[in-house]
């Protein structure tokens, strides 16, 4: 099986833009957290328009911080995530890390609490239940033991995408910064067009 570091994934080809855009599956608002809010912060009062008008929304159907009520398809993150590297970041994917850091930052204030008291385990043995509570494709099976996990993604095409993938690598390496803890290991690796597993150790 293919494995990836971080830097690896960050330089793997995009998919056509048709191919996300037929892409299965929705996702719940508030896994965007406050992107609007950051997106502005970072580049600029007019930012977050310019990233609705190329995704084709408008601030009512895609506002600065979307709810749980929200429900959006899966290429909608996608592309957004897409844009703000082209378009802010000079292309740069690695340079996302930081802006992914800061919409982390509005994650829940207990469960960040609890995990940096008790060890990121905690937070990554939910980490099915969330998928399964933000997304209507695949499912996230974690096995997590002292001091290393494993997230293993599965059924899903989104899966297969590098945006998705690179994203949800960058998401593990921010949820680590906030709770203060080193990563030794982030690795992915490939389990065909519908499953991706992240490694981790610490």
């Amino acid at each position: 099986m293919k494995r990836w570091t971080l830097d690896d994934i960050s330089r793997e080809p995009r998919w056509p833009t048709e191919r996300t855009l037929a892409l299965p599956g929705n996702l719940r608002g508030n896994a965007f957290r406050a992107w609007g809010l950051h997106v502005r912060s970072r580049f600029g009062h007019g930012a977050p328009d310019k990233v609705r008008a190329f995704l084709g929304l408008d601030s009512k159907s895609l506002p600065d911080v979307p709810t749980k009520k929200d429900w959006y398809p899966v290429h909608v993150q996608l592309r957004m995530m897409q844009f703000i590297i082209d378009e802010f970041l000079g292309g740069d994917a690695r340079a996302f890390e930081s802006v992914f850091e800061e919409t982390s930052t509005t994650a829940e204030k207990t469960l960040v609490l609890a995990g940096r008291m008790t060890g990121p385990g905690l937070v990554l043995r939910m980490s099915g239940t969330y998928h399964e509570s933000v997304c209507t494709v695949g499912r996230c099976t974690p096995d997590v033991g002292s001091g290393r996990a494993t997230l293993d993604f599965q059924g899903a095409e989104v899966f297969g995408d590098p945006t998705w993938r690179f994203s949800n690598m960058v998401g593990m390496q921010s949820m680590f910064t906030s709770l203060k803890r080193k990563l030794d290991l982030l690795e992915g690796e490939d389990r065909g067009d519908s499953g991706f597993v992240i490694r981790m150790a610490w």
